[in-house]
């Protein structure tokens, strides 16, 4: 059962990968920062501003809409960062195959010993490929076939779903008391459905992984909440 189990994951990673539903887990991962981070957020202003439970609701999605802009500018950077790297890399090798071919031969087969391959095998693999321009540059340098618009704006979006969850309750609760325990509870529902989600796509346990994230997320909000109270108490906020 086991064994059948881990096929069962391990094809639908495959699955996954081959359809190109990759950005899945990306979308999960966004999420979850999002949904963590303004739990958070909105559990300390609850100590705060008590009874009015609006003002909390608002800076949470204030604090989520700047969060989502600062991942979606983050991932558009990164992405962008590394294709530019990727192309002077590209552009250096297309120079040293011109005035020096064997140099890349050496560099490839480096790569190979430092990454575990025995070097007698490394020298029979760059034996066979021999100073091919094509082949050696295509396992030298890494492709990035990601767009930077489409990455920053799918990880800024993810972000801002997450953030609707614990912050909706506020636009509707009279007092802060009861609109927290909504927020903890629509967070859990939805850490626990997220971390279904990535348990599946990585192949881990999916009791330790749910366990692993509400207990984290809980945690950061608890500790939020006392944060909040603390100040509270020592500006003598009470709104």
């Amino acid at each position: 059962i086991i064994l059948d189990e881990i096929e069962h994951e391990t094809f639908f990673a495959r699955q996954v990968n081959e359809k190109g539903l990759s950005n899945i887990r990306d979308f999960v991962l966004g999420m979850n920062d999002g949904l963590v981070e303004i739990l958070g957020a909105v559990a300390g202003l609850s100590a705060v501003y008590l009874y009015n439970p609006l003002i909390v609701g608002v800076s949470g999605l204030i604090v989520g809409v700047a969060g989502a802009l600062s991942m979606g500018i983050g991932a558009y950077i990164s992405v962008r960062s590394q294709r530019q790297v990727n192309q002077a890399q590209k552009e250096q090798m297309e120079i040293i195959f011109d005035v020096a071919p064997e140099r890349a031969v050496e560099e490839y087969k480096k790569r190979l010993i430092e990454s575990g391959v025995v070097k007698e095998i490394a020298e029979e693999i760059t034996g066979k490929i021999g100073k091919s321009k094509e082949a050696i540059s295509k396992l030298l340098l890494q492709e990035t076939e990601e767009n930077e618009i489409r990455s920053g704006l799918f990880t800024g979006l993810a972000y801002l779903v997450g953030v609707f969850f614990p912050v909706v309750p506020y636009f509707f609760a009279p007092n802060s008391y009861i609109a927290l325990p909504f927020s903890v509870l629509f967070a859990g529902t939805v850490l626990t459905f997220v971390a279904v989600i990535i348990s599946v796509l990585s192949g881990i346990n999916v009791k330790k992984k749910i366990l692993e994230m509400v207990v984290s997320a809980f945690t950061a909000a608890g500790i939020a909440y006392l944060f909040g109270s603390v100040m509270q108490s020592i500006f003598g906020i009470q709104i």
